[in-house]
């Protein structure tokens, strides 16, 4: 028995010192100390296997759950990043308030990763349905016709007059892809933000007159990991066989530590272009980072996450491999009030769209 509990004192340990590795991960940027950016990706992990060891010493010896209380407390500030406790809303007290949607729709599922042209018309009625009156797209794409033409389609059919479409890639006389951002409220400004380490990851901002007030909002997709369906079907036989092999390890290893970089990077580039804006500031998107990151406290440290503010649970956004996960985002400034939140579970995408209720404040 005095084996056993050594055994899981040993054990406890390595798993708090984790947790704790994972906090402060958020603090350190991985151009240097990229290797504490895993452990605050496996973050959730660490964090439950601290609270069973908490139960655990309760019913075998109390005196034990200092360490994982510990763990806890020196992790707090990542921790309170992951859950939200709304129980009362704000009510509006503008006349209009604004509700903004973020959601990378995955090309509309341009090349059938489910429905092809199926997805996409689910994707529309979605829209439809929720109304938003600002559409922050990641991953959009448009062709000039044809079923894929979703610029007119948008424009002319759902009532989004304005728009806004940062390219990254664009094929003539076939269509391009990007972030876009769609506006029921005129657009009176508009610029891209391009990153120089990402071909296919870039940002734009629109300022969006609402009534007599303009919103600058930014609409980010930051560095994708870029996996492939081989490394997703390595990933789901390593969970049901366990069966870890080194060369596909290392390659998607490789992949997760390139997208922390380039993420921090491309982080700090936007958060220079947030502090230029003469107006009140959103920042919506695909951040390809869990709250645990130093991507997402680079923002955090200066505005407010409004799942924070008005959400509930942890509110995932990914519903691919790693579904417990929230990456995507919207940030506000205190000049913006956060009066709703929500994430609409419809597994139309690898993503599920954000959906938030704002107004300004003295607007």
């Amino acid at each position: 028995m005095t084996f056993f509990r050594h055994l899981l004192l040993f054990i406890n340990a390595v798993f708090a010192l984790c947790l704790i590795a994972g906090g402060w991960s958020i603090y350190l940027n991985p151009e240097k100390f990229w290797l504490l950016s895993f452990f605050g990706l496996l973050f959730p992990l660490w964090l439950s296997v601290n609270v069973f060891f908490i139960f655990f010493w309760i019913a075998a010896r109390f005196r034990y759950i200092v360490i994982s209380i510990a763990a806890v407390l020196f992790s707090l500030p990542a921790l309170q990043s992951y859950f939200a406790v709304t129980l009362f809303h704000s009510a509006a007290s503008a006349s209009h308030p604004v509700k903004i949607m973020t959601y990378n729709v995955r090309n509309f599922d341009l090349y059938n990763w489910k429905q092809g042209d199926a997805t996409k018309k689910l994707i529309m009625e979605l829209i439809n349905d929720q109304r938003p009156d600002i559409i922050c797209f990641q991953e959009f794409f448009s062709m000039d016709t044809g079923g894929f033409a979703t610029i007119s389609e948008l424009q002319n059919r759902f009532g989004y007059p304005y728009y806004r479409f940062e390219k990254t890639v664009e094929r003539g006389g076939y269509g391009a892809w990007g972030v876009a951002t769609f506006s029921r409220y005129p657009i009176i400004g508009s610029s891209g933000i391009r990153f120089t380490n990402s071909k296919f990851n870039s940002s734009l901002y629109t300022d969006v007159k609402v009534d007599s007030t303009v919103i600058r909002i930014f609409n980010a997709h930051l560095q994708s990991v870029y996996l492939s369906a081989g490394d997703y079907e390595y990933l789901e036989l390593v969970t049901e066989d366990q069966d870890v092999q080194v060369k596909p390890t290392r390659k998607i290893l490789s992949k997760l530590k390139s997208g922390f970089i380039a993420r921090s990077q491309q982080a700090l580039r936007l958060k220079e272009e947030i502090k230029k804006s003469p107006y009140p500031v959103m920042v919506c998107g695909d951040f390809n980072d869990t709250p645990a990151s130093f991507t997402y406290h680079t923002f955090a440290a200066d505005l407010n996450d409004a799942f924070l503010s008005a959400g509930f649970g942890i509110s995932p956004t990914y519903s691919g491999f790693l579904t417990p996960f929230r990456i995507d985002f919207v940030f506000t400034d205190e000049q913006i009030e956060v009066l709703r939140y929500k994430t609409i579970c419809e597994k139309l995408s690898d993503h599920y769209p954000v959906l938030c209720t704002i107004e300004v404040k003295g607007n």
